[in-house]
């Protein structure tokens, strides 16, 4: 669909089609542009272009709202500076009054080279910033800038679709790299100069290309994709490049269109080691390798290749895994992005299971974090909510097996066990049920018989929580609260409250229709064991 779209382009020629406060927004621009240099006649014209995924995007016929304005002589905040002066003086003309601008200081951790600034105008977020040209040592990805030529600043970029540029006064689409527009039409991601120094000089190219091939399932040009492969490229993504920029490139990925494609694209370029590290803080993995004998284990994962053969095989039988799954196929659907993110995440890292790191060296007691939870918050910098869900199913998926093989072999689990195994989930059964399920998937992929009958088994598990309304079992709450037992016992607080709070959760999982005076009952007949 996108490719059609683009291919109805006049490529000659493209033209934009401008949103109704685009238009508003150029209009002004184009105004100010001929007041300044009406005023400034013996400098070079000021000349104003929209940037990159802005271009791209409405030449794909999609909605933007990453406006970038990039100026030719002055810095953006002088430009911006400039520009409210002027709506200050025609008022009357624009209707809008000068909003406050915000200076946005050089952030290389989070790609800002030059500062930026940013303010709104006919209630939509521009940013300006000047062109630019840069140039990177081995050291480091963050680059020496300076002023550049709409020429060097198309260069500096990670691909030649999103190097294109949108000239405000022509009314113009430019194609700086003379590829941009033929590569948008054919659906290929080249980058602007020779591919193997683009990605030494920012390896985050080599992620950025990535999620662009999957979110518009565009292909990565074959030499480029050659390039990622290149063992250098990987040393340098693994030393250049921040733990928070990996994350946020990740996570968009892994919430978008066709988060298979990217991981495809990740676990061919053997990327899967530096982009699932454990950690980002040198002192911390220092100490593991030096102390924590587990580190061993945790490292060779990485060097002997059985995660990237784990990944290469998730991947590989993915889809045939949801064409069989229905209910989880329906689940991702229809559930928000995050379920789909957390479901991906615990399948993936499936192999960390039982593995551990010291999170916090100089803490004595409780300084331990599973290998999962330390990958997904320190690792990709994702929410702590995030790596306790995925932490969760990574752990429990074995646990969950054994319990879906009890019910199956029987035919019945005592509904106080089974309700107090899935309260134990804290709210993510499901998750964790399918992630199980994943892994018992894999594991028995060449035996269609078996998985036929593990899916089955499954299904029926799954089946049974929900009949016995065991669903919410992270929910319950002892029928009487501590305070009212208490005064009904005529007891004073202590330890043994909180012990026959658990054996009152257990006696309400096996007695769902029991009373109050039922329940005072049984626990006056066990008290004695915690007096």
């Amino acid at each position: 669909m996108l490719r059609q779209l683009v291919r109805r382009m006049t490529m000659n020629v493209p033209r934009i089609q401008l949103s109704e406060k685009e238009s508003k927004i150029c209009d002004l621009l184009k105004d100010y542009s001929i007041y300044y240099n009406a005023q400034n006649r013996n400098s070079e014209p000021l000349t104003l272009r929209i940037t990159g995924g802005w271009v791209r995007d409405k030449l794909l016929g999609q909605k933007s709202h990453d406006l970038d304005i990039a100026i030719n002589i002055m810095s953006g905040e002088e430009f911006a500076m400039g520009l409210n002066v002027y709506l200050e003086e025609h008022f009357d003309r624009y209707g809008i009054k000068p909003h406050n601008i915000h200076k946005i200081d050089k952030n290389p951790e989070k790609s800002k080279h030059l500062e930026t600034a940013t303010t709104k105008l006919f209630d939509l977020e521009v940013d300006f910033v000047n062109l630019r040209s840069e140039e990177y040592t081995e050291e480091s990805r963050i680059p020496t800038t300076k002023f550049g030529t709409p020429e060097e600043d198309a260069l500096r970029r990670d691909a030649t679709l999103n190097a294109l540029f949108y000239n405000i006064q022509l009314d113009k689409v430019e194609d700086f790299t003379k590829r941009g527009l033929q590569d948008l039409n054919d659906g290929v991601l080249r980058t602007p100069l020779p591919a193997r120094q683009t990605f030494l000089d920012d390896p985050l190219r080599v992620l950025r290309l990535i999620r662009f091939a999957s979110r518009f399932n565009f292909n990565i040009e074959s030499t480029v994709l050659k390039e990622m492969h290149d063992p250098e490229i990987n040393e340098a993504f693994n030393n250049k490049i921040s733990r928070e920029r990996i994350g946020v490139e990740m996570d968009k990925i892994l919430i978008g269109p066709n988060p298979i494609l990217g991981l495809v694209l990740i676990q061919r370029t053997h990327l899967e080691n530096v982009i699932f590290y454990w950690h980002g803080d040198e002192s911390v993995i220092n100490y593991n390798k030096e102390h924590w004998p587990q580190t061993k284990f945790v490292e060779e994962i990485y060097k002997n290749g059985s995660f990237n053969q784990h990944l290469k095989n998730l991947l590989h039988h993915y889809k045939d895994f949801l064409s069989t799954c229905v209910t989880l196929r329906k689940m991702i659907e229809l559930r928000d992005k995050e379920f789909q993110e957390n479901f991906l995440l615990g399948s993936i890292l499936l192999p960390m299971a039982n593995l551990k790191i010291v999170a916090l060296p100089n803490k004595k007691l409780n300084n331990t974090a599973t290998l999962t939870e330390s990958i997904i918050k320190e690792g990709l910098k994702f929410s702590k909510t995030c790596s306790t869900i995925v932490s969760r199913c990574v752990e429990n998926a074995e646990s969950y097996s054994d319990m879906v093989k009890q019910f199956t072999d029987s035919g019945h689990i005592q509904r106080s066990r089974l309700g107090n195994y899935i309260r134990s989930l804290r709210g993510d059964w499901e998750i964790v049920h399918f992630v199980s399920l994943m892994s018992k998937y894999l594991n028995n992929i060449s035996d269609k018989d078996h998985i036929e009958s593990i899916i089955s088994s499954y299904d029926n598990f799954r089946e049974h929580v929900l009949s016995e309304g065991l669903e919410d079992s992270d929910k319950m709450a002892p029928l009487i609260d501590g305070k009212r037992m208490i005064k009904i016992l005529g007891m004073k607080p202590g330890p043994w409250l909180g012990k026959v709070n658990d054996d009152i959760i257990l006696w309400q999982f096996d007695n769902p229709t029991g009373t109050e005076e039922q329940l005072i009952e049984y626990v006056k007949e066990i008290l004695p064991k915690y007096s």
